[in-house]
């Protein structure tokens, strides 16, 4: 009993109290799971990665079986090498419809250097398609576009800009003053 009685007396005094990361204000309310920096990854049948998702935080409300997601980055592979890469401040994944709405900085990228910039996009993971209404910037090809509305495969390698405003070719503005 005598030494029962020191173990305890040594265990007590001898914990630590247990730090957790908690954070206060959540920035969605209603869901039924939450977590802080979210990893997830998919591989084919072959055991080949298809793509990665990442989020600073996220928020699983099953019911609606929608997630959301900030601190969104999602990189897609082909053979073992990243092919693009998806970023936003927030992403809304809609598991029913397989699609995602993007906002807030959000960035597209291709392994041959191309790209999307835009405050929102719509992305529909079952054909594979990019969308937005928002101002975009599309780079490609050492030709930059400017304007209102975009409608492109994730590659980049068909797109349309709805109401263009401003074309570069050659990587550099025409509307750019030359210096002195």
């Amino acid at each position: 009993m005598k030494r029962f009685l020191i173990l305890f007396l040594f265990l007590i005094f001898n914990c630590k109290e247990k730090e957790y990361l908690r954070v206060e204000q959540e920035k969605e309310s209603g869901s039924m799971i939450s977590m802080r920096n979210f990893d997830r990854s998919s591989f084919k049948e072959d055991g080949e990665l298809e793509w990665k998702l990442h989020g600073d935080e996220s928020y699983v409300f099953p019911k609606e079986n929608r997630t959301i997601v900030y601190g969104f980055s999602f990189l897609q592979y082909e053979k073992g090498k990243k092919k693009s890469s998806i970023t936003g401040e927030r992403g809304e994944i809609n598991h029913s419809e397989k699609s995602v709405e993007l906002s807030g900085n959000v960035r597209v990228k291709t392994d041959d250097g191309k790209y999307i910039e835009s405050d929102s996009l719509h992305y529909n993971l079952e054909d594979k398609t990019l969308t937005s209404d928002a101002e975009v910037l599309v780079y490609s090809d050492g030709t930059t576009i400017r304007g209102k509305g975009l409608r492109a495969d994730k590659s980049i390698n068909k797109f349309t800009i709805l109401k263009p405003s401003a074309i570069t070719v050659g990587g550099s503005s025409p509307l750019k003053e030359k210096e002195k």
